[in-house]
């Protein structure tokens, strides 16, 4: 809002739009919800309804409030006014429509991913046991005495997971370009080391790559940049998701160099590359301020990687080579309190770098605490920990975790919850909370289908490690080794 009380270029254009949760709390707003009167003290994560009908006492004479309910809980609720946003809701139904249906699969991509972690963790304890072995390494109980897998069964297994993967890469890359295009993505500019992005990278990819038959290599950097760590993942995850589409053999390498005051990030791939025509083509499709793109030059991980950009202020590159590969870069500013110098970049024809191999250490025999929400993710968990040997303990909030525990009880030797729990709660409290009531501080990791960026800002200022729904098994399975591992050093 301006100093007279004036709406922000854009208000009337395309509405504000408030995202209410199950329980009926604020969720996720856009900036034209931003400029409505009273927005900077009541525009609060987990505010009621009631609370916040102050906004809407001042809309313009015309103005509409008009809430839609939501499949899985909660509503949408959004105004209409002068502008093309109310010619799409009284004129346009087409176009109400589409914009109607985006703005639901974006409030709903939480619950859209919940089957999908659970079938993307099943699939790690269905690997164990045709395999008749853990994966950390030791038999199962099931599989004691059972003979591996034959060939047959294992490629079948494989394209199950290929098929998970991309229909995870689909589900993130459409709810994340209907938020860019909302208006709800808001870039928390932070300066993250650059490392850190690439590491959750490699342990996210990497089975992917393997899947695939191809070798993928991260090479670290120090380099502190000006960005939103959250959203250069998603710029990283369209690259990857991009090279997956277009890399039949060989390899993958993700590594640094500086450029100036930047610093590029490029994904290097094997393959067939590009003649010079469809380069052109395709740096122009890059290129277009509206980020449009046709659908059979780029692709939907490249055209959200390209808004996203847009929206940071980052630029990307590309370039290839026919029957040699391709590279895609983005283009990041070095944070402004300096870093430490990148190490030199490796082209695929060089050296391996640094293998993205997920840590193979044994995690059976620990006792998991596991909070979650959803059943069918709980179940899955629970399956996919025990195959692994360890014992697990499920519930789905606070108060049943320390009942099942029971009295005088063992402590965990980790704590997995999910982010987003019942009520007001959410995975850090959790964690906090049942530590609290064992005194003990214990080690706790954070999953989620959420990717609203405050909620992630503030997952991973919590200091305890986060990984995405739907999680690969691997990724999971390294990220317990590398808890307990600390805990046992500790010990």
């Amino acid at each position: 809002m301006t100093s007279k009380g004036a709406y922000r270029q854009g208000a009337g254009r395309r509405g504000a739009v408030l995202v209410f949760d199950a329980d009926d709390r604020l969720s996720a707003w856009n900036e034209e919800a931003e400029a409505l009167p009273g927005a900077g003290r009541l525009l609060v994560q987990g505010a009621l309804p009631e609370t916040l009908a102050p906004l809407f006492r001042g809309l313009p004479p015309g103005h509409t409030v008009t809430d839609w309910p939501l499949s899985g809980g909660g509503f949408v609720r959004r105004t209409a006014g002068e502008g093309a946003a109310d010619e799409g809701v009284s004129g346009n139904g087409a176009a109400a429509g589409a914009d109607l249906s985006g703005r639901l699969f974006a409030a709903a991509s939480h619950d859209l991913r919940q089957p999908l972690a659970a079938l993307s963790l099943l699939l790690g304890a269905l690997e164990g046991r045709l395999d008749g072995t853990a994966v950390g390494g030791g038999k199962s109980a099931a599989g004691r005495g059972s003979a591996p897998a034959d060939p047959a069964a294992r490629d079948l297994l494989n394209a199950m997971g290929n098929a998970v993967q991309s229909l995870r890469g689909m589900v993130d890359g459409h709810f994340d370009l209907v938020r860019l295009e909302a208006g709800l993505v808001q870039p928390d500019i932070g300066a993250p080391v650059v490392n850190g992005i690439l590491t959750r990278m490699a342990l996210d990819a990497a089975p992917r790559f393997d899947g695939r038959g191809l070798r993928f290599s991260v090479l670290p950097c120090s380099v502190r940049v000006a960005t939103d760590a959250s959203l250069l993942e998603r710029i990283l995850q369209g690259f990857i998701a991009n090279t997956l589409r277009h890399t039949e053999r060989g390899r993958v390498v993700l590594g640094c160099r500086r450029q100036g005051a930047d610093l590029r990030i490029e994904l290097w791939s094997t393959g067939r590359g590009l003649l010079p025509e469809q380069l052109r083509t395709l740096r122009e499709e890059l290129q277009r301020p509206d980020g449009a793109g046709d659908p059979s030059v780029i692709d939907l991980g490249l055209r959200l990687a390209c808004g996203l950009a847009r929206r940071l202020g980052h630029r990307l590159e590309v370039d290839s080579a026919p029957g040699r590969g391709t590279m895609l870069a983005v283009l990041v500013p070095r944070a402004a309190d300096g870093a430490d110098e990148p190490p030199a970049f490796a082209e695929p024809a060089g050296p391996a770098g640094v293998n993205a191999t997920t840590p193979g250490e044994d995690v059976s025999r620990a006792r998991v605490l596991v909070i979650e929400d959803d059943p069918m993710v709980l179940e899955a968990l629970g399956a996919l920990l025990g195959q692994w040997g360890c014992a697990v303990v499920a519930a789905d909030s606070v108060d049943a975790a320390l009942e099942r525990l029971g009295p005088g009880p063992q402590v965990p030797d980790l704590v997995i919850s999910d982010l987003r729990l019942k009520g007001a709660m959410n995975g850090i409290v959790a964690i906090r909370q049942i530590g609290k009531a064992l005194d003990a501080t214990l080690p706790g990791l954070i999953l989620t289908g959420d990717t609203d960026p405050m909620r992630l800002r503030e997952a991973r200022l919590s200091g305890y490690p986060l990984l995405h729904k739907p999680v690969a098994p691997m990724a999971l399975r390294g990220a317990v080794a590398r808890l307990l591992g600390r805990e046992r050093l500790k010990s």
